[in-house]
């Protein structure tokens, strides 16, 4: 079921005592999702009841948490498996933000268990509060500090030293104008209009594999890993971003990001760093039925080039309050 990683012995030095326990936190959905998890995995270890930290999430996520000490053992799995580390255990404790798993009723002669999984609990995007807060109400936690957190190491941070050489003493902002889901997109010719009227005055960076569908972009490539993606975006004085992972990991370093938001409400998804453009009157729409009936996509093509620009340069300039510390950190 995947690969296991042990970054500290379990507890810290708790082993000698008899009254903690172990929890198993399950991470589920997609990358951003499980960065914006990584509150609750703090929230746990700052509160000294375990001995053990087991955390299991989806493989392609292992980067966000394998150099992370406050987890004990990481399970990485294919999607398929993630959901067994979900079930409640006799012997410890399991929480998942985003999902609840409960065994199936009714097994079989060969006493094989079913699974059923409830997900989502509830539908964030419609809430008026940050999207940790409103897990933390569900739950029950008393969540004081919902930033998310990446911890890098010494050879990520050197990779993304090396790589800015080149935009030394220059002004640098990372666009990323991909996204797994369609509607929250910004058209290339808006896009476009943006990366021109920005190049005059910072470097344009973005991640790829391929060559970029801009003009006039600064590509680095092959597509770093998610720690040195991470070590890098620490090092830009901006992110321009749809609503995305990248504006999450912008957020977990401390860089600040200007973030296009259209079926996605700002509201759920924006971080203290993050200056959110929103300019249509359309009601978020994403994860409802409504999302996949609207074919204009309004919400996003309404956002002026114009405004795009400007607000990227007031980020630069530092006329924007200055972006909170963040949570990333880095290991030797």
């Amino acid at each position: 079921m995947g690969w296991h990683v042990r970054r500290r012995s379990a507890g810290k030095g708790r082993a000698s005592m008899g009254d903690k326990r172990r929890l198993t936190i399950m991470l589920s959905d997609g990358l951003g999702d499980c960065l914006l998890a990584s509150a609750f995995v703090r929230h746990f270890d700052q509160s000294g009841r375990y001995d053990c930290m087991i955390c299991a999430l989806p493989a392609q996520a292992a980067q966000l948490y394998d150099c992370n000490p406050r987890v004990s053992r990481l399970v990485a799995c294919a999607d398929r498996d993630l959901w067994m580390w979900g079930l409640p255990e006799p012997e410890g404790e399991v929480f998942s933000p985003y999902a609840r798993v409960w065994p199936a009723e009714g097994a079989d002669s060969h006493h094989e268990i079913g699974l059923r999984v409830d997900r989502p609990l509830f539908d964030l995007n419609q809430g008026t509060e940050p999207a940790w807060r409103q897990v933390a109400a569900f739950h029950g936690i008393d969540l004081k500090d919902g930033s998310p957190e990446v911890v890098t190491c010494a050879a990520d941070e050197a990779w993304a030293e090396r790589t800015m050489q080149p935009w030394r003493g220059r002004k640098r902002v990372l666009i990323n104008y991909r996204t797994p889901v369609v509607e929250k997109e910004y058209p290339l010719a808006q896009w476009q209009m943006v990366v021109d009227a920005l190049r005059t005055e910072t470097a344009v960076l973005e991640l790829g594999n391929e060559g970029s569908l801009l003009v006039g972009t600064q590509l680095i490539h092959p597509l770093p890993g998610l720690r040195q993606s991470a070590a890098l975006i620490r090092r830009c004085d901006g992110v321009l971003s749809v609503d995305s992972f990248p504006a999450h990991l912008a957020a977990a370093v401390g860089t600040r990001s200007v973030v296009l938001f259209g079926p996605t409400n700002p509201s759920v998804w924006g971080h203290p760093t993050t200056t959110c453009l929103r300019t249509s009157h359309c009601p978020v729409c994403a994860y409802t039925p409504r999302l996949h009936q609207c074919k204009r996509r309004s919400c996003m093509h309404e956002i002026p080039p114009p405004l795009v620009v400007e607000t990227v340069l007031e980020m630069i300039a530092g006329n924007m309050p200055p972006a909170c510390p963040g949570r990333g950190g880095t290991l030797c």
